[in-house]
């Protein structure tokens, strides 16, 4: 099977079948990509991949689907379709990597399960990512972001004190399964190289969820104390959140003794007798209110820049609370590759339509081996003709599975 062209990156070479959907699975495949994998999309024919509806969509293209699809290449397969499974074979055979997010038994139904994809490819590496991890009780069960945010007592931790626990704005229970999935990939491929053998590798959300409470989890099993929110700021430091100024809000995180004495420098907080308040961390985590109050009322009729530059003259933790907006202007983003901006399609006969781009975040990794070949993501369909031709399907073969109904 002939390579993409321009392949660069440690882990060029590779190959990546992505049956993967939703945020998890993509992300994990996009990442792989960025690190030069050939990364293969493969979609069903009619359920395609609901993010491809996400809002915003623009010429056809989801802002959410290209942030995490950008880079692939992109194929139809029905793999109910006993014609189509058996494309899905070929591909198992030259593929180093499988990525797929279904619900357990659902591979095995088609009659592809993890014996069936080992009995093909020995050194297949098999990343299959679940809601729960096996034998844990809701092992059956669907899960999303909100779901184990809700469960895992994550929304608990979220929310103003005095208010409802929420949801996470970020996708952080997905994204972060997405980046233990690339981890537990390259890990297995770091095996193989010993063993000349591929694994099967479960990440799950459930998993993802609990290591980012980790320190929560371990304060209640030590102390039986059940943590709670602050909302922008931090239940064991002080003072730690936001503050408003007379344009807008800073976070100030001046946690401990030394960045307070700092803040109390820079924001003239000493009392009148030269005093400095509140010196020690238990005593400001004991009047969290009133030291809160100081600092707000220093702040409060200044422009936010202008607190801004004093805190950074004094070497203290800050940052404006931006919106997305005023986070992606700063255009040092670009030149670092933070972030990136793509054509929204790489259609290279529409001029039209190729002249658009799209900002995305620029790939985890900024190195020596920052990736060339970054492009936008698979048209559904796009590049299944391709890749059939490199499997050895002739014009004719490829015509008659399509008339099947068994790819396209």
């Amino acid at each position: 099977m002939s390579e993409p062209q321009n392949k660069k990156g440690p882990l060029a070479g590779i190959r990546v079948i992505d049956l993967s959907r939703v945020l998890a699975g993509p992300y994990c495949g996009s990442v792989l990509a960025d690190l030069g994998a050939d990364v293969i999309r493969v979609e069903h024919p009619t359920q395609r991949d609901e993010v491809r509806t996400w809002a915003p969509v623009v010429d056809g293209l989801s802002a959410a689907f290209a942030a995490v699809n950008h880079s692939k290449r992109g194929m139809v397969i029905d793999l109910a379709n006993a014609e189509g499974a058996g494309v899905f074979k070929k591909l198992i055979a030259g593929a180093d990597v499988l990525i797929e997010n279904f619900r357990p038994g659902t591979l095995e139904r088609f009659g592809l399960g993890h014996d069936v994809l080992r009995g093909i490819n020995l050194r297949l590496v098999h990343c299959a990512i679940r809601a729960f991890p096996a034998g844990t009780a809701g092992e059956k069960l669907p899960g999303c972001e909100a779901s184990m945010q809700a469960r895992t007592g994550m929304m608990s931790l979220t929310g103003e004190h005095d208010g409802e626990p929420v949801r996470c704005g970020v996708s952080v229970v997905d994204l972060g399964t997405g980046l233990a999935s690339v981890i537990a990939v390259l890990s297995a491929l770091r095996e193989r190289d010993r063993s000349g053998q591929g694994q099967l590798v479960e990440p799950a959300l459930l998993r993802t969820a609990a290591n980012f409470i980790n320190y929560q989890i371990a304060g209640y099993s030590l102390a039986n104390v059940i943590p709670e929110r602050y909302g922008s700021g931090h239940q064991l430091l002080a003072p730690y959140g936001n503050f408003h100024c007379a344009d807008g809000a800073v976070l100030i995180a001046a946690g401990n003794d030394r960045l307070w004495a700092k803040l109390c420098e820079a924001l003239a907080l000493y009392d009148t007798a030269g005093n400095m308040p509140y010196p020690m961390l238990a005593l400001r985590i004991a009047n969290r209110d009133a030291v809160n109050g100081l600092v707000d009322e220093a702040v409060a009729g200044r422009k936010r820049q202008d607190v801004l530059d004093v805190l950074i003259a004094a070497g203290i933790p800050c940052a404006p609370v931006n919106n997305v907006a005023e986070f992606v202007s700063d255009a040092t983003l670009e030149r670092a590759h933070v972030l990136d901006k793509l054509p929204l399609h790489d259609n290279k006969h529409d001029h039209k339509q190729n002249d658009k781009s799209i900002t995305l975040a620029g790939p985890l990794f900024a190195a020596e081996f920052l990736p060339v070949n970054r492009r936008a993501p698979p048209r559904l369909d796009e590049h299944t003709d391709e890749v059939l031709r490199a499997l050895g399907y002739s014009e004719n073969e490829i015509q008659k599975l399509r008339a099947s109904h068994a790819v396209g």
